[in-house]
């Protein structure tokens, strides 16, 4: 009897040990098997373990090495099967007789998985949710699917998903399922090479590892094999005020990552999604000639539809290409267009990119137009050697050398005004109810070496400056006209945010300088600086004149110029409207690239100048990415003309 009660009290603790073990959230997958990667507490035993996971003691041993009852050890870390339980016979007769008779009234399609799928991929291909998807599959894992596994795909009235509701899915379990030692979870702009340098295999390796037939099939969201298991060191980065670490194979000589890199690596280690980053400056590469007896085949991506409406500035820039098509045509180039909408949707790119023909043939795409839509397009371009020509983003992050920025680098903007920010003037800037802060910001910046002064303008029926004090209140106030009248030399910078106000403190600067004038008097030569956002506002461009305006523009087009106004004669007689500016983007980008593909995109592009109509570029290799640094400065002077640099 007291023997028998000593057993019923351990079996009894050893239940409640059991349901006191929490299982592990850290999925791994080895081998193609699926487990959890438990860490073993004191007190813990292996019968314990087995009941908790629901599996028995010989299974947990056989999957590691060496283990046994005895030398299970506190702080150890061990994989457990990870096996989904089996119903109870009762249930089992009622749910496999309920799935069947669900799978003959036709509620389910059958799927076989094939490479370059992911659990994403074919949740938007079906329009049904993930968690949908999990559900019908209760044995498969589905964030590590491989080819030829079967899956049930609900009919789509049964489980619709937008893709709106994909993505926002996919981003939420991103951070719940832990991505296992080995693993890598794949994210915007990485490619096969990319991945396969990082851990040390070779393209082919990496592939077979990760059963891709192709480089495209790599998708982004895919949890992938790096065949990485040996210990890791820390690393770090610094970099200006910051220290980024990473985490870098201790076998890779390649220790070393610049500031981009480590960040990016900083990031992914803090998010827990991968346990080796290693990330090196993309170096340049070259583009053989095609030829002139070849076809080009270009492919266009623009948003032509957003939120469900038509953008009038990407059909400008498309007619814009059409009329470069024209001219290419008549210089004896043979080129083939495919044009994609992209609706600005990353579920659209994702399937242009997996799945159009058009896109798989091109051999230059311009597009897409932003630096988020750019990171689904650059991993493809990168494995198949595919220039990407980036029209109108000022990218801050991305790096490839295969993308090419047309829109000047805001670094090199202010270049342009070295002579006037050089400390000869006094910079006067002016604010007013609401104001630029960015933009004020940047005109600090430039006028830290020269003497100046700051006024804050009021308008009630008249206008009034008064000095700003430090808190950005008003002290004296100040008489324009005396100011004005002073020999030095000035800047007026205008940081006012309402069109209203600049268009005020505009007309008054330049009713005072008449008033001046008309007097006889003497005054100090002055200049505004122009934020660039006035020329496309309603505010009088005849002040610019007025008050020797400044701008800095990354594209100039005079319509009297002559290239201008032949271009705009024949796009009139084409479509009926005069161009906007994203047609002459439109035109530049198609002629530049499309006549560098037949002579070859190499270093010598570097020491070239493009003015295919009329602003110029010029290229340089900077951050990991070809990026135009030719700014244009526009100087409105009082007799009516404008000055072009």
């Amino acid at each position: 009897m007291r023997k028998a009660l000593i057993l019923l009290v351990a079996l009894c603790a050893y239940c409640a040990m059991a349901a006191a073990i929490e299982p592990s959230n850290i999925v791994v997958t080895k081998g193609g098997r699926s487990y959890y990667k438990h860490k073993v507490e004191g007190g813990q035993t292996l019968y314990a373990l087995s009941k908790a996971y629901n599996v028995s003691e010989a299974q947990i041993v056989e999957c590691n090495e060496g283990l046994s009852a005895a030398n299970l050890r506190a702080g150890s870390y061990i994989l457990i099967p990870r096996i989904e339980p089996m119903p109870t016979p009762k249930d089992g007769v009622k749910e496999a007789s309920k799935q069947s008779e669900t799978t003959k009234s036709g509620k389910y399609l059958t799927y076989e998985v094939r490479s370059g799928d992911t659990i994403y991929s074919i949740a938007r291909k079906y329009k049904i949710s993930v968690s949908v998807l999990e559900q019908d599959n209760p044995t498969i894992d589905v964030e590590r699917i491989t080819p030829g596994m079967k899956l049930n795909i609900r009919r789509s009235e049964s489980g619709y998903a937008t893709t709106e509701d994909i993505e926002r899915e996919r981003d939420k379990r991103k951070a719940e399922v832990a991505v296992g030692v080995g693993e890598h979870r794949v994210v915007a702009g990485e490619t096969v090479y990319s991945l396969s340098r990082t851990y040390g295999l070779s393209e082919e390796e990496f592939m077979q590892l990760n059963a891709l037939r192709k480089s495209s099939d790599l998708k982004v969201g895919m949890i992938v094999k790096t065949g990485i298991e040996e210990a890791k060191e820390r690393v770090e980065y610094k970099g200006g005020d910051s220290k980024v670490e990473a985490i870098v194979d201790v076998e890779h000589d390649e220790g070393v990552v610049d500031s981009l890199s480590a960040q990016r690596a900083y990031d992914y280690f803090m998010s827990g999604e991968q346990d080796s980053a290693v990330y090196v400056t993309p170096a340049e590469v070259t583009f053989p000639p095609l030829g002139r007896h070849h076809t080009l085949k270009v492919a266009l991506m623009l948003p032509f539809h957003q939120k469900g409406k038509v953008s009038p500035y990407y059909v400008d820039f498309y007619r814009g290409v059409l009329v470069a098509m024209e001219d290419l045509k008549n210089e004896g180039y043979s080129i083939e267009l495919a044009v994609f909408d992209t609706e600005g949707d990353s579920g659209r790119l994702s399937d242009i990119v997996a799945y159009e023909e058009g896109f798989h043939e091109a051999q230059l795409i311009i597009g897409p137009v932003y630096e988020a839509e750019l990171r689904y397009v650059l991993g493809y371009a990168e494995e198949n050697d595919i220039p990407v020509v980036s029209p109108l983003a000022d990218i801050e992050t991305l790096q490839s050398p295969v993308l090419f920025q047309m829109q000047a680098e805001n670094d090199y903007k202010y270049d342009k005004l070295a002579d006037i920010f050089d400390g000869s003037r006094e910079i006067v800037t002016i604010y007013a109810g609401t104001n630029n802060n960015a933009y004020a910001s940047e005109m600090r910046a430039l006028a830290a070496q020269s003497p100046t002064r700051s006024l804050n303008f009021v308008f009630d029926r008249e206008s009034f400056f008064y000095s700003r004090n430090a808190d950005g209140t008003n002290g004296e106030e100040v008489d324009i006209l005396a100011l004005m009248r002073t020999k030095t030399d000035k800047a007026f910078v205008i940081v006012a945010a309402a069109e209203t106000d600049v268009d005020r403190i505009l007309t008054t600067l330049s009713s005072t300088k008449s008033a001046i004038e008309g007097r006889g008097m003497t005054y100090g030569n002055y200049v505004v600086v122009g934020n660039r956002k006035w020329t496309q506002s309603n505010i009088d461009h005849q002040s610019f004149f007025r008050n020797n305006a400044i701008f800095v523009v990354p594209y100039h087009a005079k319509r009297s110029d002559e290239p201008i106004r032949l271009f705009d004669g024949r796009y009139v007689r084409a479509y009926g409207v005069l161009p906007s500016m994203y047609s002459y983007r439109g035109y530049d980008a198609a002629m530049i690239f499309c006549r560098k593909m037949f002579t070859g995109i190499d270093a010598t592009m570097l020491d070239e100048t493009f003015t295919p109509l009329a602003t110029s570029y010029d290229f340089d290799f900077i951050d990991g990415h070809y990026i135009n640094t030719r700014w244009v400065r526009e100087h409105y002077r009082s007799n009516f003309t404008i000055d072009v640099q």
